[in-house]
């Protein structure tokens, strides 16, 4: 009574290899498609150069009394408004310790930019402000890439306060923790 099942060489074959490469190349053409789709529909076309191309002459402008006037009006206008002039001023090296750990010490090299004529006496007074607030920073708050743009930040914005927005910004030579 014993019933032995047979197995038929049809039913134990392997999916072939078609049933997997067309699957594949449908959504790869509709991966392909739906970027195509983002890139027209979000992306802004580039404006062509308004330089005339190789070969080709320039074509020749009328000078007519309006233009010559707006020229003769945004130069002045240039005149009333001359760009700023920045001074770069050193000062020296701020060699001092941390608050936390008190055994860690900094050494930090500062450039101060100026809008306008740079002043030697304000220099020293945001050097001893920055050194002031240098003494009052834990290691921790200077780890990795965000504790240096905070203490970038801080550093200008206490620069600005003290000088009344004569200094434009702190750039920093070098810093080393020890």
């Amino acid at each position: 009574m014993a019933q032995t099942i047979e197995t038929s060489s049809e039913e134990t074959k392997k999916p072939s290899m078609m049933a997997m490469v067309i699957p594949l190349a449908v959504i790869t053409l509709v991966a392909g498609g739906a970027g195509f789709g983002v890139g027209t529909a979000f992306l802004q076309p580039v404006a062509p150069s308004a330089a005339p191309a190789e070969g080709k002459a320039a074509p020749a402008k009328k000078a007519t009394p309006d233009k010559d006037a707006s020229k003769t009006d945004a130069h002045e206008e240039k005149e009333a408004h001359p760009p700023k002039k920045t001074v770069v001023a050193e000062v020296p090296a701020i060699t001092t310790n941390l608050a936390d750990p008190s055994d860690a010490w900094i050494r930090l090299e500062v450039a101060l930019v100026y809008t306008g004529d740079a002043d030697e006496t304000l220099s020293q007074e945001v050097h001893q402000d920055i050194v002031a607030f240098v003494r009052t920073l834990r290691l921790y708050n200077l780890r990795g890439g965000s504790g240096y743009r905070h203490l970038v930040e801080d550093l200008e914005d206490r620069a600005r306060v003290r000088s009344e927005g004569r200094i434009e910004r702190v750039l920093i030579r070098s810093l080393v923790i020890e």
